[in-house]
């Protein structure tokens, strides 16, 4: 005889599955709704595209008593997050610890680069790729490249003076993009990329992956699902890897025929292909496959994060500057110092590139508009038994979290910076006795500890170079005001009270390109 729960679940077993199911059906609405809730209020604050990591920073504001860091659990929409906001705790997670980088990185680099690189692997892996790039991005080897960035860098003037005669509104940020692209163009792989001038398929591919790449911030489903970005991502990735791997193969043939680089000095490619076959045999009529695949994904590294956080970097410095003419003037008064004549400025630079270090000024306008106006944020993945301890001994557990690095936060963060919103170059020019000193791991543009950027040598060479060549010859005015009048509309539109907030593209771009226009300068010192 079968018991009165197995009856009764013969009966109303299969209504009640469906009931359950419905339970936690809506349970799962509900939750979905209220997370959206919060994140809408909280980005309700802020202009609609500004990026994510600004609206947790102004929540960081609302705990002064938590300035160290904070603990987000949304599971399972995503990974719970421990936030951090002082340079302390950063440099514990990067250099003390030198946690290892999550996989979720992947998940956003896989359309720019096609596979795990650099940037995103760990452990032995990493440690070989980096020993191998090294030698290309050392000090020495970067400033070889200055005739290079010169070069590409005429190119952008030229066009500068061309917007100053039509005196038209344009994109500056879009411009900066193809021009720094074409940069690391001619230093990774030896190829004159001509972008700024005309159509180019791996510049095109790269700047089309970055305007359809989706993030966080992106709560729409009709865009987050769109189903022509996966396509998109597809093709692109085909383009870039084709054509870079045309590029390695013609390096390779040269290296194997001992034929002197046809530019200026050579790539890092070409130093890395003379690195890897320095162990193999030189019969192969064509380039190791494996390696190849392997060096195209990471020539893909190279040109995303070489050219549009350094595109970005370049415009806001221009930007800042002009918001500031005293010290514009200033710098200038340091270039003509250094270079002399306006019109020699080019030659002198390429024929002693080593003079590019005697602007002390420049490099800290440079640094504190990276303070101010960071790349990107940083990702790190909790371990068991690793506690990060504050300076009242909490400790905040890591182990199964991923730990965001808040660059904003910790470089606007009022209880280590003095002014902290405030553009003061200064900082960067004085004693650590000022109180402007900045705090100790507190500027984090580049990240730091084992896993820093490889390529922040070649960036800062690549914003001192374009802003020696083009703060002396153009006066620039941001065009936020027309912009606004022609397209109305309502909500906020600032981000700690700045216009060019930053929004995620790739890295952070200024608002709307940053519509600009160019003047020739009238009084040329």
């Amino acid at each position: 005889m079968e018991s009165p729960i197995v009856d009764y679940l013969r009966v109303y077993g299969g209504p009640a599955a469906l009931t359950l199911g419905l339970i936690v059906l809506l349970r799962g609405i509900y939750r979905l709704v209220r997370v959206r809730l919060l994140f809408h209020h909280l980005l309700a604050k802020h202009p609609k595209g500004s990026q994510q990591s600004d609206a947790f920073t102004v929540l960081s504001y609302n705990f002064p008593e938590f300035d160290n860091c904070f603990y987000i659990d949304i599971w399972p929409f995503v990974q719970p997050l421990l936030c951090i906001t002082s340079p302390d705790l950063a440099v514990q997670v990067c250099q003390t610890y030198a946690l290892p980088k999550p996989a979720v990185l992947q998940n956003f680099f896989q359309p720019f680069t096609g596979g795990w690189n650099i940037f995103t692997t760990n452990g032995p892996e990493w440690k070989r790729a980096r020993s191998l790039f090294n030698p290309a991005f050392s000090a020495s080897a970067v400033l070889h490249h200055t005739s290079q960035i010169v070069e590409e860098a005429q190119v952008y003037v030229d066009i500068l003076r061309e917007h100053a005669t039509k005196g038209d509104t344009f994109s500056l940020d879009r411009m900066t993009c193809s021009y720094v692209m074409d940069i690391i163009g001619s230093i990774a792989i030896n190829k004159r990329l001509k972008s700024q001038r005309e159509y180019n398929p791996l510049a095109a591919a790269m700047r089309s992956v970055a305007e359809w790449n989706c993030q966080d911030e992106e709560l729409n489903p009709f865009i987050r699902w769109n189903p022509l970005r996966p396509i998109m991502h597809w093709y692109n990735g085909r383009t870039m890897t084709c054509y870079i791997g045309d590029a390695l193969e013609e390096r390779y043939q040269r290296w194997r025929q001992n034929q002197p680089s046809d530019r200026h000095r050579k790539s890092i490619m070409d130093l890395v292909i003379a690195d890897f076959m320095s162990t193999r045999s030189a019969k192969e009529d064509r380039l190791d496959p494996e390696f190849k695949a392997w060096a195209t994904i990471q020539v893909r590294t190279f040109l995303f994060a070489g050219h549009d956080s350094t595109a970005a970097t370049i415009v806001y410095s221009i930007y800042m500057l002009s918001k500031h003419p005293e010290l514009l003037a200033r710098v200038r008064a340091e270039h003509d110092q250094v270079f002399g004549d306006v019109s020699s400025t080019a030659q002198t630079l390429t024929q002693h590139p080593e003079l590019i270090n005697q602007l002390p000024l420049t490099l800290a306008v440079i640094k504190e508009t990276l303070r101010l106006f960071p790349a990107a944020s940083a990702l790190r993945w909790g371990q068991p038994g690793v506690h990060l301890q504050d300076q009242n001994g909490t400790k905040y557990p890591t182990d199964g979290l991923c730990i965001w690095i808040l660059h904003g936060a910790i470089q606007r963060n009022p209880n280590y910076w003095k002014d902290p919103s405030a553009f003061l170059p200064e900082r960067w020019l004085v004693g650590p006795d000022h109180p402007l000193y900045p705090p100790k791991g507190g500027w984090r543009a580049f990240e730091q500890g084992p896993r820093d950027c490889i390529g922040q040598t070649l960036a800062l060479l690549d914003i001192k170079v374009t802003l020696l060549l083009v703060l002396r010859e153009f006066d620039f005015q941001d065009q936020y005001a027309e912009w606004d009048r022609l397209h109305p509309s309502a909500g906020p539109n600032t981000v700690f009270g700045e216009r060019a907030y930053q929004v995620p593209q790739g890295a952070s771009h200024p608002a709307q390109g940053m519509p600009c226009r160019v003047s020739q300068r009238q009084h040329i010192g």
